[in-house]
């Protein structure tokens, strides 16, 4: 760590100067015994102060040379004794000096179990970090794998769905067929039944009058070629579906019509176009006399027959 570093740095360098501090004072104290050894101090001596008639004359020679012997003597004495102490002041500050520097190394010692300790707790917390964010992802996976499988499960649960949708839409349209059949059944049938009573109708039909009656249409009409004129044409009208005729534009109403042209359609028909589907085109008014009507489709009936 950077700041466990500086710290670490700092106390080294503290010790450092203490050991230095130490050294130079043992020196010192080295220096200052030399120097009391080399300048010993002078006692001073007291004399007395006799009257001057009775002063007797001094031999200053002889008193250096006795002060001198006394100063060696003493030096001689004392020498010894300071050189001991100076000896052992200087030990002492050189057991302190290892004392602080064995201290110095056990700081460091220290700061660096210290420092080892702080790098395995990191490493542990970087540890567990990262158990946490592998437990993490193992649950966003596992979280992502079960929203897959829900995911899954109504994809399939709609294809179910659309299936039976599918299939109730099929028999319903089966069972719409087969009403249709069934009521296209019915209307052949009744078709049938009444085919029978029109071509009883029809056998008895005048067919000369008929095609007399016919020139009454065929300014706008053709029955033996399926070719529009003024009107569509009217080959195989019986029983063709209500405008059917290939490339005629018929009216609204009769498109919307529908159905089938039978022998009693086409009676009723052409008794008066208004009245039987009101709002069409045609511009004939009607024929009034049953057997006229009769007639003119037993004419069309003969004519597609041939």
């Amino acid at each position: 760590m950077p700041g466990d570093g500086a710290v670490r740095a700092l106390v080294i360098g503290g010790l450092v100067l203490l050991f230095l501090i130490v050294l130079v004072d043992a020196f010192g104290a080295r220096e200052r015994a030399v120097a009391a050894r080399a300048n010993p101090p002078v006692e001073e001596t007291q004399t007395a102060t006799v009257p001057s008639v009775y002063r007797i004359p001094r031999d200053l020679a002889s008193e250096a040379e006795a002060a001198r012997a006394q100063a060696l003597a003493a030096d001689s004495d004392e020498a010894p004794v300071e050189a001991e102490i100076a000896e052992d002041a200087i030990e002492t500050d050189v057991a302190e000096a290892e004392v602080a520097e064995d201290a110095v190394e056990a700081d460091v010692a220290e700061a660096e179990a210290t420092e080892d300790a702080v790098e395995a707790d990191v490493a542990e917390a970087e540890a567990t970090e990262e158990a946490v964010e592998t437990d993490v992802a193992e649950a966003e996976a596992t979280e992502d794998a079960v929203e897959a499988d829900v995911a899954e499960a109504e994809a399939t649960e709609e294809a179910v769905e659309a299936d039976v949708a599918e299939a109730e839409a099929t028999e319903e349209a089966v069972e719409a067929e087969a009403a249709e059949a069934e009521a296209t059944e019915d209307a052949a049938q009744d078709v049938a039944a009444g085919d029978d009573d029109a071509l009883a109708l029809l056998a008895g039909a005048d067919i000369a009058n008929g095609e007399s009656v016919w020139r009454q249409c065929r300014a706008c009409h053709i029955h033996d070629a399926e070719q529009n004129r003024g009107g569509p044409h009217l080959v195989n009208i019986i029983g063709r579906e209500v405008a059917a005729a290939e490339g005629w534009r018929y009216s609204r109403s009769l498109s919307e019509h529908g159905g089938v042209w039978t022998v009693e359609s086409l009676l009723a028909w052409l008794e008066n176009p208004d009245s039987y589907i009101p709002g069409n085109q045609m511009a004939f008014r009607g024929l009034r006399n049953e057997q006229d009507r009769i007639d003119v489709l037993g004419f069309l009936n003969a004519s597609s027959a041939n």
